[in-house]
């Protein structure tokens, strides 16, 4: 089992980087349907920055150290609504995990994922149903902090979790959008997969992903 330091998060923070700009066109097509059609953009945007933050940082850098790189990187760059809410997420995630050195138990990304979506929730104003990220966040973390109780292989529950995510996000099709330029469509916004619950899910890939690759 790979031993998650803040130099493999910081990693990992690039592979969630390139997962992310190898989305652009999918994400952008989705918001395309329903929004203004550049979620993608925005994404990669703030995923570039992310990427040179976490490169610049240095090899004994702490867990905390590395999210809060991202959540500055996601402030300086994405002026966008999703940046914020990124920054937030990041923010948070650095807070729960201050003075830990390694993030090698199920149960420590749950802490992660969870202070991250209610991050994202308090600022966004957003509840769940309302056909937003937290549609596929909500449900990954209830994911991953059911197989903390069991124990087991961090990175097997990792990929599990970003599938759970993935399925959540394919499951908005069934939505109505109660927040963001969809929100305006009503009933219309039915049929439509979310872009910002779709690129949660590749984030938390790429964050599997990247503690596989150790």
């Amino acid at each position: 089992m790979a031993n998650v330091t803040g130099a493999l998060i910081a990693k990992s923070l690039v592979l969630v980087a390139k997962k992310v700009e190898q989305n652009k066109d999918y994400l952008c097509e989705l918001d395309g349907e329903v929004g203004d059609g550049d979620h993608g953009v925005s994404m990669t945007i703030g995923v570039r920055a992310v990427s040179r933050a976490a490169k610049d940082l240095p090899a004994n850098c702490t867990p905390s150290e590395a999210f809060q790189s991202a959540a500055d990187a996601f402030a300086d760059e994405v002026g966008a609504t999703i940046g914020p809410l990124y920054e937030a997420a990041f923010a948070a995630a650095a807070e729960s995990v201050k003075g830990k050195q390694t993030l090698n138990e199920i149960g420590d990304w749950a802490i992660v994922y969870r202070s991250m979506a209610n991050a994202i929730q308090v600022l966004g104003k957003a509840q769940l149903g309302d056909k937003t990220l937290l549609d596929a966040f909500f449900p990954a973390v209830d994911h991953i902090q059911a197989l903390a109780t069991k124990g087991g292989d961090l990175e097997s529950a990792l990929l599990s979790t970003a599938e759970r995510a993935l399925k959540a996000a394919k499951d908005t099709r069934n939505l109505v959008a109660l927040k963001g330029r969809a929100s305006r469509l009503g009933d219309r916004a039915k049929g439509h997969q979310d872009a910002g619950a779709t690129s949660l899910a590749v984030v938390l890939k790429g964050f599997a992903d990247g503690v596989k690759k150790g």
